[in-house]
């Protein structure tokens, strides 16, 4: 999938990103009230990245360490997670989540940046094909056309009133990269799985394994809210948020078994 002179590079960069991520989780655990810069409605989203951010950092070394051993069809998987580490601590980098660890954030932002675009001039669309079992194109592009439009909707019902009131929100952060990334690159890969396009084919299982994660993240924040931190039990956000991690982690499988790489 990419060429194997550029594999070392990208490794080592996403060996570094995954253990600094390891040392922002356990900063947030050892230090004292780590999220007080945090408004209080968004200290349970904090905790929930953090839940997820270091079983992905872990994944992300485990997939580099098999990387290693030539496991092409990998670089798929590596996709997902940078992809999710990255959104993840742009976030913090970027919505002033303050603390004594707070280096750690934009350094980790930094070092899966870089090794996102070298991914990207690498990379060869061409290298993948269709199995025995074809991929469910439509299936996953029908459900990314969903969220956009409902992630769409959901932000605008908070942002017009805002926008007319000329007054920010807190963790605006959040907008800004699902309004200007997140959401337009889910509908383009939705876009080309629908056309049957290699370049969806190639986005399919990167952003599958992005908006699961980051989904399951955001539901476990919605859930923290209600159990540990007194707030309300929010039914219809907790039904978005699971539809948005539990839906494309089911269609993981199915995508990845109809993928093959040519040669």
């Amino acid at each position: 999938m990419i060429a194997p002179s550029a594999a070392p590079m990208l490794l080592r960069l996403s060996d570094a990103a995954a253990v600094l991520t390891l040392a922002a989780v356990a900063a947030a655990l050892l230090l004292p009230d780590p999220y007080a810069a945090v408004p209080d409605h968004l200290r349970p989203g904090a905790w929930s990245q953090d839940t997820i951010s270091a079983p992905a950092a872990l994944a992300l070394l485990a997939v580099n360490a098999r990387l290693r051993r030539h496991w092409a069809k990998g670089w798929l998987i590596w996709a997902g997670l940078v992809g999710y580490l990255i959104y993840a601590y742009a976030l913090y980098s970027f919505d002033r989540v303050m603390n004594p660890a707070w280096l750690l954030y934009p350094a980790i932002l930094s070092l899966l940046v870089l090794a996102a675009l070298m991914l990207l001039r690498m990379v060869d669309p061409a290298a993948l094909t269709t199995g025995q079992r074809p991929p469910p194109r439509r299936v996953v592009a029908a459900l990314f056309g969903l969220l956009v439009v409902l992630f769409a909707a959901l932000w605008l019902v908070q942002l017009l009133p805002a926008m007319a009131a000329r007054q920010p929100l807190p963790g605006q952060t959040i907008f800004v990269l699902d309004l200007a990334f997140a959401l337009p690159l889910t509908a383009l890969t939705a876009w080309h799985l629908w056309r049957g396009s290699p370049v969806g084919d190639l986005l399919a299982i990167p952003m599958l394994m992005k908006v699961a994660v980051l989904g399951v993240s955001v539901f476990l924040g919605t859930f923290y809210t209600w159990a540990l931190f007194d707030g309300p039990f929010m039914a219809f956000d907790l039904a978005l948020y699971a539809l948005m991690g539990f839906g494309p982690a089911a269609l993981i499988w199915p995508v990845w078994r109809g993928l093959e790489l040519r040669g």
